[in-house]
């Protein structure tokens, strides 16, 4: 017919056709776009960052005397001895364990990104670590009392773009501004923050509990074996030499956990972290 055009004489148009689109692309999880170096397992329920060697060298320094006890020393403590004493072993050792998912596992104290953009012109300037940061600002921290002012910088975080807490800092292993940041720990491979740290204080103070609990326990099997038969301690030692070892193991590696809960105890008292004693040192 004239005055239409080729298409219509063609026919009536189809349906209109869209191309298929996967709907996993379009509902990622926060996870999946975090931008800093975080490492994300198990569906986003533990985290990691940096190297996961020294956390798996800590659950092997944890895992591997554990299972020697439970295959020496426990067995001869529970008919010998007193059944309680491996069932408290092995609360405590559950409660290090626990404790130690939940601090090298989970979120420090992460604080969102791009939340204060302190920029009029985006065309003209480009975010990145490079971008000239704000002055600091100073805020009172004690509004409700004006005759006792607590004065706190708040300082401006270019990679993430936000206003940081006044407790809060940039971790460069992480790539994340951390909400009241303790330290990175590197045998955990993670932040210790304000979310995690009851965990990680829980986690040395176990581990402190659990290395005296052993020392004791396999201490107790050459002693007790020693005056059961009226033997040497030599005699003994030969008898259970893996409770011999594992007692001078947990004596020596007793000390560090206890120095650092000893150091937390002192922090704790004082209100303040790792960060801020010793930057005031």
């Amino acid at each position: 017919m004239p005055g239409l055009t080729e298409e219509h004489e063609s026919g009536p148009p189809g349906p209109v056709q869209y191309p298929e689109t996967n709907s996993s692309t379009h509902h990622l999880r926060n996870y999946q776009m975090f931008p800093g170096h975080a490492t994300f397992y198990l569906e986003g329920h533990f985290q990691s960052a940096g190297k996961r060697s020294y956390l798996v060298l800590i659950f092997a320094a944890i895992a591997v005397p554990a299972g020697l006890f439970f295959g020496f020393t426990a067995p001869w403590i529970w008919n010998n001895v007193s059944q309680s004493l491996p069932i408290v072993f092995s609360y405590i050792l559950l409660l290090c364990v626990m404790s130690l998912v939940r601090s090298a596992g989970s979120d420090p104290g992460i604080l969102p990104r791009n939340i204060h953009i302190e920029t009029s012109d985006t065309e003209k300037r480009n975010p990145g670590p490079l971008n000239i940061a704000p002055l600091s600002v100073t805020v009172n921290c004690r509004q409700y009392d004006e005759d006792h002012p607590l004065y706190l910088p708040i300082n401006y975080c270019t990679v993430c773009r936000i206003w940081r807490p006044a407790r809060a800092i940039h971790c460069r292993d992480c790539d994340s501004c951390i909400d009241f940041m303790d330290h990175h720990c590197v045998w955990l491979n993670n932040c210790i923050g304000a979310r995690n740290y009851r965990y990680f204080f829980c986690f040395i103070l176990s581990l402190s509990l659990l290395a005296y609990f052993m020392a004791t326990l396999c201490f107790l099997h050459v002693l007790a074996w020693r005056h059961r038969k009226s033997s040497t301690t030599i005699a003994a030692v030969r008898f259970a030499p893996v409770s011999f070892a594992l007692a001078i193991y947990a004596v020596i590696g007793s000390i560090y956990p206890t120095a650092l809960g000893l150091y937390h105890i002192f922090l704790i008292s004082r209100g303040e972290n790792t960060r801020e004693f010793s930057t005031c040192q």
